[in-house]
């Protein structure tokens, strides 16, 4: 088995097409069942977030594989593969591993040190194992992914300063609006990024008025925050008297349109209203960007408004880079014998088909024993056989990479056939 990564993240495509490939959590068991039915995938994890679309697959055959969870996606989705092609990425084996092992730390995060990735990588893993899409490779390669995640946030200071798109989303904030006190925030949706964008508005603005906006449970996280709630049918009514809309909700479509803010662009003018849309989908028709005095602003333009503080994370990167390096060599010992052990499980199988085959050959030898010299021959011969084994395994240990470790050992399966000898008539 190896693991297999498909994906499209930040570096290779922008949220109008992130978003068309995105997963709600809803859909999420349904495609792990049509996943599995492909016969070259044995296991599926589906990671998606507001920056990358992954699939993780234990797959055996990994050239039929790759096509048919490009296949998948494209079928999922309603995209012509021709289009997915250019924006995918496809890594395989060890490239994988590594891959998903910096995922978790946040070495490929937009927001270098981000400390929602790993909680995400996490849930993700949890979702494929309730719906039994794991296997043992997918499940040992994920619980080591989350203890690198725990060990590089505990032991580096790369999480230092709390960057997320949530401290991001107000500093943009910080920098358009001069006059910071009073500030009026509609927050549309209640969930866990919402949560953490108010939370840290309240820190930054202490006189800002926030507004939650929300079908049902709004009211708990509004009561800790001493904000104000509104039914999610008056959102647009609310729009002229907030001088920021935050729009963090699961709606897979746009929930405010420019059509609607035209209406009421004579209520708007003479006054800056920011749109802020941290959700995937979209949630906030960037149309909107044409009305005077309006500016949307996606996740992808808040995640380039990177501070420069960030530069002294990078400072931290190659402490994490050690971790992963420490960690690894332990899957990667667990990995190979789990290709090795069997393989040479196979070739001792062999080797006592071809000791009963030798005796057998020798019976007229043997019949002059008694049963004590028998049973000590079959002893000296098991013995023989256990020594050709780990003469076997000690060479294997001398290769000087893990691929050419099972490269040899492939080898050996590919060639160890027993000819039984034929006894002389």
């Amino acid at each position: 088995m190896h693991l297999l990564v498909t994906g499209i993240n930040f570096k290779t495509a922008d949220v109008s097409i992130r978003e068309k490939l995105h997963f709600a959590n809803e859909i999420i068991p349904e495609a792990l069942q049509r996943l599995n039915s492909y016969k070259s995938l044995e296991g599926s994890v589906i990671l998606s977030t507001c920056n990358r679309v992954e699939i993780y697959n234990s797959v055996e055959n990994v050239e039929d594989a790759c096509k048919n969870v490009s296949e998948f996606l494209s079928k999922f989705h309603n995209i012509p593969l021709d289009s997915l092609q250019p924006v995918l990425y496809q890594k395989n084996c060890q490239d994988a591993v590594i891959h998903l092992f910096k995922v978790t730390s946040s070495l490929d995060s937009m927001v270098l040190g981000e400390y929602q990735i790993q909680g995400q990588v996490r849930d993700a893993y949890f979702q494929a194992q309730k719906n039994n899409a794991t296997n043992g490779l997918l499940n040992k390669v994920f619980q080591t992914a989350i203890q690198i995640g725990k060990k590089v946030r505990s032991e580096t200071k790369i999480g230092d300063g709390s960057v997320s798109v949530a401290t991001l989303a107000v500093d943009v904030i910080k920098q358009i609006f001069e006059d910071k006190n009073g500030l009026n925030i509609l927050m549309l949706g209640a969930g866990k990024m919402s949560n953490l964008t108010a939370s840290y508005l309240q820190e930054q603005f202490r006189e800002c008025n926030i507004t939650f906006a929300n079908r049902s449970g709004a009211s708990k996280i509004a009561e800790k925050l001493h904000a104000k709630t509104i039914e999610y049918s008056q959102r647009f009514a609310a729009i002229p008297e907030n001088d920021v809309i935050i729009a963090s909700t699961s709606a897979p479509n746009y929930i405010i349109c420019r059509q609607e803010i035209s209406m009421m662009e004579e209520s708007l003018k003479n006054k800056t209203r920011i749109f802020i849309d941290l959700s995937i989908p979209r949630n906030i028709d960037p149309e909107i960007n044409k009305i005077e005095n309006c500016f949307v602003y996606s996740i992808d333009d808040i995640n380039k408004m990177i501070d420069s503080n960030l530069d002294k994370r990078n400072m931290e990167v190659t402490k994490a880079e050690k971790i992963i390096q420490e960690i690894s060599e332990d899957y990667f010992e667990w990995y190979s014998k789990q290709f090795i052990m069997p393989i040479m499980a196979d070739i001792k199988k062999g080797l006592v088909v071809l000791k009963r085959s030798t005796l057998d050959l020798y019976e007229p030898f043997t019949k002059k024993l008694d049963t004590e010299q028998n049973e000590e021959l079959g002893k000296l011969m098991d013995s023989y056989s256990n020594r050709i084994i780990r003469v076997i395994m000690s060479n294997l240990r001398k290769a000087s990479t893990r691929e050419e470790m099972i490269s040899i050992t492939k080898t050996l399966k590919d060639s160890f056939t027993i000819d039984i000898p034929e006894k002389d008539e």
